[in-house]
């Protein structure tokens, strides 16, 4: 995975800001380390791409929708967070969030998809729609009174879509309106490992790593899904975070409908207003 240069700016100087105030004793806990349950509302402002392949006779280029139809790579799309203790050392997490992008352009070169061409110079429709859902069981290691550490697994739901329509070049050297698409869902397991330090009973940082490389059924690849940051409990139910999210997956397809590959790459800040109790 690329990780990027803004995410570790930001981890060095959130630490770096906090170094002076890790001294000072705590006589209460931060409430992530404690309350029962933790639902976060946030806003993720992702730079975001999608690059496909959808092989026919012949292995084709990845189509780097982004760049090939002009999009937008910058969004801002609602995510869900969810954490629930069931036990004194076990949680259940759970994550949700959906980017898309819409527009045209005139196409640059041939794209070929399947095998069908759709022609240099012509003006072509495209989007696609990336949803992913991350459910996670862990286990908890307490390293200290102000600290925690924790290990498990789970999975990552992802349903990818995506289509062009346009102008194609047919059999007959003439070109014609046509529109390809393609969809999957499936789920990727993975595991994973997170910690936290708090050092007074509002100030928190943490970070979280999830990662898998397998092959599943009809799916082959690798995904990675990091976050990392600091949060303010301003009341006593009631915080805010902000963190740095960098998500990154690379699968490649084997189904009747789609023999091919796609590489989903998102990162940016996320913006989170958290209950806990």
């Amino acid at each position: 995975m690329k990780f990027s240069m803004q995410l570790l700016v930001f981890v060095t100087l959130t630490l770096l800001l906090s170094a002076p105030l890790r001294a000072q004793s705590a006589e209460d806990y931060h409430p992530f380390l404690t309350d029962k349950f933790n639902l976060g509302l946030g806003f993720y402002f992702p730079d975001k791409s999608l690059k496909l392949r959808v092989d026919g006779t012949q292995p084709e280029e990845e189509i780097d929708f982004d760049e090939a139809f002009k999009l937008d790579e910058d969004q801002v799309t609602g995510q869900l967070n969810f954490r629930w203790r069931f036990g004194e050392k076990w949680s259940f997490w759970g994550q949700y969030w959906n980017v898309d992008s819409n527009g045209g352009a005139v196409l640059e070169e041939d794209l070929e998809w399947e095998d069908v061409v759709f022609k240099e110079g012509t003006f072509a429709n495209a989007g696609y729609d990336v949803s992913i859902a991350r459910l996670f069981f862990g286990r908890t290691f307490h390293t200290g009174t102000q600290h925690e550490f924790g290990l498990g697994g789970g999975l990552h739901w992802m349903e990818i879509s995506a289509f062009i329509e346009g102008q194609i070049l047919t059999n007959f050297a003439e070109t014609e309106f046509h529109r390809e698409s393609v969809s999957a869902g499936f789920p990727l397991p993975n595991i994973g490992a997170w910690y936290m330090y708090s050092w007074s009973p509002k100030w928190l940082v943490q970070a979280r790593v999830d990662w898998l490389s397998a092959t599943v059924g009809d799916y082959s690849g690798g995904l990675w899904n990091v976050q990392a940051g600091i949060n303010w409990q301003f009341a006593k139910h009631f915080g805010l975070g902000l963190q740095y999210q960098a998500f990154d997956l690379n699968v490649d397809v084997d189904k009747d409908d789609w023999n091919g590959k796609a590489n989903a790459n998102q990162h940016g800040p996320l913006l989170t207003l958290n209950a806990t109790w």
